[in-house]
């Protein structure tokens, strides 16, 4: 059984989880009106409503955007995809530094309060190369797909030692704050790993999919006593400094609840 791991993506899930659709003649009449004031030539608009906030997506002169307001109609964050020349030549300049040959796929602005992002992707000989610039051509982020062969030796041999054998499936190299980090993503005797190294070569975070029987009984008799009308349907370990913990899902009918316990089997946070 694969399941995906991640901070983010589990963010993106509960977020959409929780998403609501809307008409539009149901939406209050001071957000419509501070959408239609802001963004006079959408089309094809579409409204959810999540966590007390309004997310509306449109297509505004061909092109897609998306937005968040809250319940007074305030922007809290914009996103609009952008053709390649309008990305501004502070931002292409910071790009080539580090990559000098490319085409750009896909540029979008991302503008949250005062502050503006460029996200820039495109692939170079079937690499991914995603960047987040600010508006003054700072880089805020850089990550690059990575083949087998360029990730370190030193990592690889370190995970077989410690962990088992692994087979790639994908691998990144992230520069973020001026800190650079590895993440390794495979399968160990057909278990999904996640490791993440930073640059010296030591494993900071370690995320795996677990099979049943790799549960702690401790866990497993708190889900059996105390969350006896629910479904087990996910569960994973997570190493990080120096501490260990285990993620399960569980679900009820359309309910699913995410279960943070520590090695002794004690619930540290229900979502």
């Amino acid at each position: 059984m694969h399941r995906i791991i991640g901070v983010l993506l589990f963010v993106v899930f509960v977020e959409s989880s929780f998403a609501q659709n809307i008409n539009q003649s149901n939406i209050p009449a001071v957000v419509l009106n501070s959408f239609q004031v802001k963004f006079p030539n959408a089309e094809d608009v579409s409204w959810q409503q999540t966590a007390g906030n309004y997310h509306i997506k449109f297509e505004s002169n061909k092109k897609f955007n998306e937005v968040f307001m809250d319940y007074r109609g305030n922007v809290i964050k914009y996103h609009q995809d952008l053709w390649g020349s309008e990305v501004p030549e502070s931002v292409l300049n910071t790009i080539k530094s580090k990559v000098k040959y490319f085409d750009l796929n896909d540029a979008d602005l991302i503008k949250e309060g005062k502050n503006i992002v460029y996200e820039i992707n495109f692939k170079i000989e079937g690499k991914d190369h995603d960047f987040w610039i600010d508006e003054k051509g700072k880089l805020l982020k850089y990550r690059e797909e990575l083949k087998d062969s360029e990730i370190p030796s030193s990592m690889i041999k370190l995970i077989n030692t410690q962990y088992g054998k692994v087979d790639i499936d994908r691998s990144k190299r992230v520069e973020e704050n001026g800190k650079i980090i590895y993440i390794i993503r495979g399968e160990i005797n057909d278990t999904d790993h996640i490791f993440t190294v930073d640059s010296k070569g030591s494993i900071i975070k370690h995320e795996q999919d677990l099979r049943d029987n790799e549960i702690p009984k401790a866990i497993l008799q708190t889900l059996k006593t105390a969350y006896k009308d629910y479904d087990l349907r996910d569960a994973d370990l997570l190493e990080e400094g120096g501490k260990t913990l285990y993620i399960m899902r569980i679900k009820r009918s359309k309910e699913n609840l995410y279960l943070t316990f520590n090695t002794k089997g004690k619930i540290l946070e229900e979502r």
